[in-house]
């Protein structure tokens, strides 16, 4: 990169970033590096970077992550789901910049079928489950269609509750019960009628099945959540080589 004059505006300096990333190639995910290596290369102070990457990152064309692995981040527009974490879409939304919101498609408490019960792990006679189903919004664009069932026992009063927030907000502020882990399907699925429509008539669709537990080892939450492929991009990290046994090698 070639240096930039301190005093450079930051339209200055998003301009060469914008550069650098095209004659690089760099792909949406792939790292610009880290703030303070930015600043040195570019020969800018931190401060006047910041103002940059700001602009950029409104216009959805980086993202800032922390972490080990964080740093300046290529984005193309799509939100970033990493998989690794426990976190509601709300936190994840907020934390990149983005406006999300909600429209509630219909609420009710209804008796549990087997596969609510089996998972949920529902006492006989606490068989009743919240089913509530919402449209989220990005950005103001259809985004992911939500169906979520929760043990109705274990949430008092839900549906009387602001249904547009962060379930997780509420589960923890409202009930004490905070998501600690989950078990999560991913899968590509195709959706018609209304669905379709409330998504805006997607090329592609990503399936989520999820099952989170809380700290106490009790199944907290069921829930199916369809995203437009266009719109998300799902990330992990793992470590660690699976050999083959000895038998099969």
């Amino acid at each position: 990169m070639t240096a930039v004059a301190p005093q450079a505006a930051a339209e200055v300096i998003a301009a060469r970033l914008r550069s650098v990333i095209r004659t690089q190639g760099l792909r949406p995910g792939e790292r610009l590096g880290t703030e303070r290596a930015i600043a040195q290369e570019l020969g800018v102070s931190r401060a006047s970077l910041r103002g940059a990457l700001a602009s950029m990152e409104a216009s959805h064309e980086i993202v800032r992550k922390i972490g080990r692995s964080g740093g300046v981040i290529v984005s193309d527009g799509k939100l970033e789901r990493n998989l690794d974490t426990v976190e509601s879409l709300t936190q994840i939304a907020r934390r990149q910049g983005r406006t999300l919101t909600s429209k509630v498609l219909s609420s009710a408490l209804a008796a549990a079928d087997s596969a609510d019960a089996r998972l949920l792990r529902l006492p006989e006679e606490r068989r009743m489950v919240i089913v509530v189903s919402r449209l989220r919004m990005l950005d103001g664009r259809p985004f992911c269609l939500e169906t979520t069932h929760l043990p109705a026992y274990r949430f008092p009063g839900f549906l009387e509750r602001d249904l547009t927030g962060s379930f997780y907000g509420m589960f923890e502020c409202g009930y004490g019960i905070r998501p600690h882990h989950v078990e999560e399907t991913l899968d590509c699925c195709g959706v018609d009628g209304e669905a379709d429509r409330l998504l805006g008539d997607p090329d592609a669709v990503m399936r989520i099945r999820r099952l989170a537990w809380d700290e106490r080892e009790c199944p907290c939450e069921v829930a199916v959540d369809l995203y437009r492929a266009d719109l998300i991009r799902f990330t992990m990290h793992h470590s660690g080589f699976v050999r083959l046994s000895a038998a099969r090698q």
